[in-house]
């Protein structure tokens, strides 16, 4: 099932709510906090945005977002809380 939200900070979102149960969400969570290299924690969570949203385009249009609410630039700390902020929205919506 498809479920719709918004962001606290404005930002609108399609996810299927399926996604917080996929094991390979924890896994690739793990995986990124677990690596001592910058580099591979980053494509760590490129792959884990990808699983989120679809395909790379998809976490470039939201990243494009995130930087857009956030003074044109996309920090890793605007994207966790936003990613978060969706995940509350999902959790709240299948409560």
């Amino acid at each position: 099932m498809i479920v719709k939200g918004t962001t606290k900070s404005g930002i609108k979102y399609q996810l299927d709510s399926r996604i917080k149960d996929d094991a390979r969400l924890l896994f690739l969570l793990t995986r990124a906090q677990n690596t001592a290299d910058p580099m591979e924690a980053s494509k760590n969570i490129m792959d884990l945005l990808t699983l989120i949203f679809g395909s790379e385009d998809n976490v470039l249009v939201f990243m494009n977002e995130v930087a857009a609410k956030h003074k044109g630039v996309c920090q890793t700390k605007d994207l966790i809380t936003e990613i978060s902020d969706m995940f509350e929205g999902l959790n709240a919506k299948n409560s």
